[in-house]
């Protein structure tokens, strides 16, 4: 997608691997992209930017800090989709090192960045967007701080090491939990939600 000028808020998807085929993480963020394009451009007047992310740690590593650099998002969004959650799961938290699984590319990543932290932790309050996503009833939200050591947390710990106070990771479920349209009001809930907040705070 070319560069869009103004306030951008960009909400990324995984592609496939594994069993998972199709993801539902991307279709989610398609889907959200349907049903709010043209409300946040309207009640917010911000532009909302969608990306597949492939499931390898060196795109990865290399296009995150691409999304920050050229879009300049009032908050990234990551979204991937996780078989043991039953709601929508909203990550606290994403580690450094320990990423031992191998991606589509059948590789891990290096892991003699001497910058690396622990882990690293969003400021942004993902209680509160929790209470708020249950508070309008369309599907259930908890939080977790255990985003589960492969390319959705290596992805999340990328977006921190940039900007921790305007990233957040939600893992969805599977299509047998909910299907794509609740999981895109879900993440409406959230995007406006953080939207609605930082208004408030200006």
């Amino acid at each position: 997608m070319d560069e869009i000028g103004g306030k951008n808020i960009v909400v990324t998807g995984f592609g496939p691997f594994g069993c998972h085929v199709v993801n539902a993480s991307w279709q989610a963020v398609k889907e959200l992209s349907k049903i709010s394009t043209d409300k946040l451009k309207t009640q917010y007047n911000v532009n909302l930017i969608i990306e597949e992310i492939p499931v390898a740690y060196d795109h990865v590593s290399n296009r995150v800090p691409e999304i920050w650099k050229k879009y300049d998002p009032l908050f990234v969004i990551h979204v991937g989709v996780s078989s043991a959650a039953k709601c929508l799961t909203i990550e606290n938290k994403a580690h450094g090192t320990g990423y031992s699984r191998k991606d589509i590319k059948e590789c891990c990543p290096c892991e003699d960045d001497e910058d690396c932290k622990e882990f690293m932790t969003t400021e942004i309050d993902v209680d509160n967007i929790c209470k708020e996503v249950n508070k309008r009833g369309v599907c259930k939200a908890c939080v977790s701080d255990n985003a589960g050591r492969y390319l959705c947390e290596y992805t999340y710990y990328q977006s921190l090491r940039v900007q921790c106070k305007r990233t957040i990771f939600v893992h969805v479920p599977d299509f047998n939990v909910y299907p794509t349209s609740l999981t895109a009001q879900g993440l409406d809930t959230i995007v406006c939600h953080l939207l609605d907040v930082k208004d408030k705070q200006l």
